[in-house]
């Protein structure tokens, strides 16, 4: 499939009766909404569990990801290494980041300039990877964390999640946290319950891909026949984007292209080893350096310093700004990935197939074939133009029908234990008796196990309670023991001079 090149997983808890860990695999379309890729319910969050799903998301696919993002579970990770070693392994960036402040303190975090000094070199994907140690240490050193140990080990790990050490990786950038996996998950919460038996749960989860599908279709068909409007006539690169991505990818693309005429400047242009080196001013990021593209007119290779392409599949302001410039009038096929283009999902919409498409492809005469059986015939009329195309569809709709002739209908057995005895082949009874899943104690269902240190800084930070009698805390005026002994004194002192009175 074309969109399982990069790929989010995360563990859902208590999605049904019997705690079993619902887990979704999240993609991305061509629309860049959320797809699901695949599902399944686990009895344990061990690593063999996960091992097993991902030899089955393998085997179902044909092919591994390019780049899997999962949070920091152990047992995740040691089942991507084994099943999925050539596959990018990212952690998510959010999950590191919000451990920050109870691992370090609210104190250092809220109060001092750490956590947004810290942010500015984490959360940036414009530093080099030496620059970003040499920031790293530095900040470690100011505030005194230099010998931190959790700070330490994310510092070993930083491969995995700071955005400098996976620039040029490919579709790196499409899918840094587990944010979208979080969103599914809230998604299928919509129509799942922690109450649910195991068909309520599978009758649920086909009504939301159902959802999910009737989107994807909405967003089809919204591309095919609401055209957007061009900013730029003048600039045929808008034109031919307008027709080979989606709405919401051409969009992406006529911002960078706004920004590329209206905000970058050339510095300057040299020769440098057959390619035309161009130094633009991108005016909107001011305190950024100038950035680099590199293009050859011979075979239309180009490629920028700030590896938009790279991490995202899409051409950068940049890139386009040199495009212009050389008077380019064809939008370069090989920076078009296939994953946002409007034919992404063959079945999705009909397209006209042509004669020399089938003879020059001939290996792909059955996908085009098996495309034609889902098309009525009024649509396919209208697509064919020639005669050779005719009797060809006509050839086959001949074979088609006569096959479907061929097929005898069968009348449904009179009673329902007969159709049972028919579908599974066997009329002996069974004495495989199908129990409810065992409970399982997950991660997830129960609260962190907190350090002594973590459990003293919350402490520390959380406003104490005051007493307005004894001007003390840890406990409120209602409370107050001074308070109780003062009022029983008084109470004793009254009655005493009550029995003297009556006296």
């Amino acid at each position: 499939m074309v969109f399982g090149d990069v790929v989010g997983f995360d563990a859902t808890h208590r999605s049904n009766k019997y705690d079993m860990v619902f887990v979704p695999f999240t993609g991305i379309d061509n629309h860049n909404r959320n797809v699901t890729l695949g599902a399944a319910l686990l009895g344990s969050e061990i690593a063999y569990s996960y091992r097993w799903l991902l030899r089955m998301y393998v085997k179902a696919f044909g092919v591994a990801p390019k780049v899997v993002v999962t949070d920091q579970d152990l047992a995740m990770k040691r089942a991507i290494l084994d099943v999925l070693p050539d596959s990018r392994h990212m952690l998510c960036m959010w999950h590191i980041w919000e451990k920050l402040t109870p691992k370090l303190g609210p104190l250092l975090c809220n109060i001092t300039n750490f956590k947004k000094t810290l942010a500015k070199i984490v959360w940036s994907d414009s530093i080099s990877r030496n620059e970003f140690e040499e920031k790293w240490h530095a900040i470690l050193s100011e505030y005194g964390l230099s010998n931190h140990e959790w700070l330490g080990s994310l510092y070993n790990i930083r491969h995995d999640w700071i955005p400098g050490y996976y620039l040029e990786e490919n579709l790196s950038g499409l899918m840094s946290t587990t944010s979208r996996s979080e969103s599914e998950n809230h998604f299928f919460n919509q129509f799942c319950n922690p109450q649910s038996t195991l068909v309520e749960f599978f009758s649920h989860f086909e009504t939301t891909i159902e959802a999910q599908r009737y989107e994807h279709r909405k967003n089809e068909h919204e591309t095919r026949y609401n055209e957007a409007e061009l900013l730029f006539p003048d600039f045929v690169l808008e034109e031919q984007a307008s027709k080979l991505f989606t709405r919401t990818i051409f969009l992406d693309q006529q911002l960078e292209i706004d920004d590329a005429i209206n905000n970058c400047v050339s510095v300057s242009r040299q020769q440098v080893d057959g390619c035309m080196k161009f130094e633009l001013e991108d005016i909107l990021q001011p305190c950024t350096p100038f950035f680099e593209v590199m293009f050859r007119n011979e075979d239309q290779t180009i490629s920028c310093s700030c590896r938009r392409f790279e991490q995202w599949g899409l051409l950068c302001r940049h890139i386009f700004y040199v495009l212009r410039l050389c008077d380019v009038t064809e939008f370069p096929k090989k920076y078009v990935a296939k994953r946002w283009r409007r034919e992404a999902v063959p079945n999705s919409s009909l397209r006209p197939i042509r004669y020399d498409d089938i003879e020059n492809n001939g290996d792909d005469i059955q996908e085009i074939l098996r495309e034609i059986r889902f098309a009525n015939e009024y649509a396919i009329n209208r697509l064919i133009q020639d005669k050779e195309q005719l009797c060809l569809y006509r050839d086959y709709l001949k074979a088609y029908m006569s096959k479907a002739d061929d097929v005898q209908v069968v009348a449904p057995a009179p009673s329902r234990r007969d159709r049972f005895v028919e579908m599974t082949g066997t009329s002996e009874p069974c004495d495989v008796i199908v129990r409810n899943p065992i409970k399982t104690r997950t991660k997830g269902t129960h609260k962190r196990l907190k350090s002594a240190r973590e459990i003293a800084i919350t402490r520390a930070w959380k406003k104490q309670k005051g007493c307005s009698f004894a001007k003390g805390t840890g406990h409120n005026v209602c409370a107050c023991s001074l308070r109780i002994q003062s009022i029983k004194e008084k109470e004793a002192t009254c009655s005493s001079a009550v029995t003297n009175m009556q006296e």
